[in-house]
C-alpha cells in the first residue's frame, strides 16, 4: 500500500482561500490562449482559417492517418469515419466542423472542380439515401484522403476513379486563401 506524503496537508488545510484562488487563477489562465484560427459560418466569405502555409500542414497532418482503422463513429487515431477524418484533421488546426459529411458539405465556402486546392473537402453521394454521404481531404495532384468503407481503413483514390468521377457532389473551402 503506498502512503501518500502528508507533509503539507496542514499548510493546505489551513489556507483554503488562498488554495481556492490559485485554482481559480489556473482555471482562468488556461483558458485565455486564443486558437490559431476560427471556423466561420457557412458560405462566408471572411477570412476564418489558416493560409496557404498552413494547408501544406493540414495535407501533411491528414496524410498521417493513412492506414488508421476504419471505424463508424470514430474520430481519433484508433479509428475514424470519413466525416469523423475530417474532424479529427482540421480540430488539429482549431477549426470545428459539424459532424456528418452531409452537415459538412454546407460549410465554407463551394469551390468549382477546377479551382479545388489542398486542404478543400471533397464531397460524394455513395449511399442512394441522400444528396452527400461521403467526404475526403484533398491533397492535391487530383488526389484526396478518405476513411474508406470498402478498404476498412483511411486511404488515398483519385478524384478521376471511375467511382469517384460518377458519385462527386461538389467541394467546400473552410479555410481561407
Amino acid at each position: 500500500m503506498v502512503k501518500a506524503n502528508l507533509r503539507f496537508a496542514p499548510a493546505i488545510r489551513g489556507n483554503t482561500r488562498g488554495l481556492a484562488a490559485l485554482i481559480v487563477i489556473l482555471l482562468l489562465a488556461s483558458c485565455t490562449s486564443a486558437p490559431r484560427y476560427r471556423s466561420g459560418p457557412a458560405g462566408s466569405s471572411t477570412d476564418f482559417g489558416p493560409r496557404d502555409a498552413d494547408r501544406k500542414e493540414i495535407v501533411q497532418y491528414a496524410k498521417s492517418f493513412i492506414g488508421t482503422p476504419y471505424r463508424y463513429g470514430g474520430e481519433g487515431r484508433g479509428g475514424v469515419d470519413c466525416s469523423g477524418l475530417v474532424i479529427a484533421v482540421y480540430r488539429e488546426f482549431d477549426i470545428r466542423l459539424p459532424r456528418s459529411s452531409r452537415d459538412q458539405s454546407r460549410s465554407g465556402q463551394q469551390v468549382s472542380r477546377s479551382d479545388i486546392r489542398p486542404a478543400d473537402l471533397v464531397f460524394f453521394k455513395t449511399s442512394g439515401r441522400q444528396s452527400v454521404s461521403h467526404v475526403g481531404i484533398y491533397i492535391g495532384g487530383g488526389k484526396f484522403v478518405h476513411a474508406s468503407t470498402s478498404a476498412q481503413k483511411v486511404r488515398v483514390d483519385a478524384l478521376n476513379d471511375d467511382y469517384f468521377r460518377r458519385r462527386y457532389q461538389g467541394a467546400r473551402r473552410v479555410v481561407s486563401g
